[in-house]
């Protein structure tokens, strides 16, 4: 065991006291906050998918679905013990895939998305002590309505840009090596996104989008195993995807039956 870490072990079992802690665990708060989360985000998406419907009477929708994967860098993020200790927890380079579906109305998408993203710790770094070669993971699941907008220039390239917004379950799992799992939690959060990047029309029934996407939730908040505290840190991350959708073949127009006046009868 290195100085380092033996110091580590030795905050944990002074202050955090986690040999001789009563197995309690305290419902966090965020958790009990899943219900309204989940209701803002219903209702925010019922508003963007009435406003498609409402967009423009003479438009046609095409529907579309579509896988994506990419590149995700969790920001380092400082894990705030209240009156104990705030070490700062940094993150390897993780990855992001989901699953889409919407539809197109003219130069407007409307969109719900599934996604997961993925970082590995790296280590945990105090005011006085340092511990490398840290294990575990924090990780996401979220659920997310999405608004895009495509320009449209005249060219096979063309440039979007969007937002989202929607619920997240950030999951923090963290073992330091000579203690082993230090943190293990969950917490349901508001999401919200940034979205702006390219489309390149493969054919008429694929496309390519390659977007940059700042992700984020409000702070979590979550317990500590083995002890009755909790930590509250933030989740935001940088992501760069790639997603390839099919469009299924727009509707046919819906033809009006037009009336055919009757010819003026001839003068007596």
């Amino acid at each position: 065991m290195t100085p380092s870490t033996a110091r580590y072990r030795f905050l944990l079992d002074k202050k955090l006291n986690l040999r001789h802690s009563p197995l309690k665990f305290r419902r966090g708060k965020t958790m009990w906050r899943l219900p309204s989360v989940i209701l803002q985000w219903a209702s925010v998406g019922g508003c963007f998918v009435l406003a498609a419907v409402l967009f423009g009477p003479g438009s046609r929708a095409q529907f579309y679905i579509g896988g994506e994967a990419g590149w995700t860098g969790l920001f380092d993020r400082t894990d705030t013990i209240s009156g104990i200790t705030s070490p700062i927890a940094r993150f390897n380079g993780g990855f992001n895939t989901g699953v889409r579906g919407g539809f197109e109305w003219g130069p407007w998408r409307f969109e719900e998305e599934y996604s997961y993203r993925r970082n590995g710790a790296r280590d945990l770094v105090g005011s006085n002590f340092t511990v490398n070669a840290a294990g575990g993971d924090r990780h996401s699941n979220s659920i997310m309505t999405n608004v895009l907008y495509d320009f449209t220039p005249g060219y096979p390239i063309t440039p979007h840009v969007g937002f989202g917004v929607g619920a997240a379950d950030v999951f923090d799992g963290l073992k330091l090596p000579g203690i082993g799992q230090v943190f293990n939690s969950n917490s349901w959060q508001f999401g919200y996104q940034g979205i702006a990047g390219i489309r390149y029309h493969l054919s008429d029934a694929f496309t390519l989008d390659l977007d940059y996407r700042y992700f984020a939730t409000i702070g979590p908040k979550f317990s500590i195993p083995r002890t009755n505290l909790q930590y509250y840190t933030y989740y935001k991350t940088n992501n760069f995807v790639a997603s390839v959708t099919y469009r299924f073949a727009p509707p046919s127009p819906t033809l009006v039956p037009v009336s055919t006046p009757a010819a003026p009868a001839p003068p007596p």
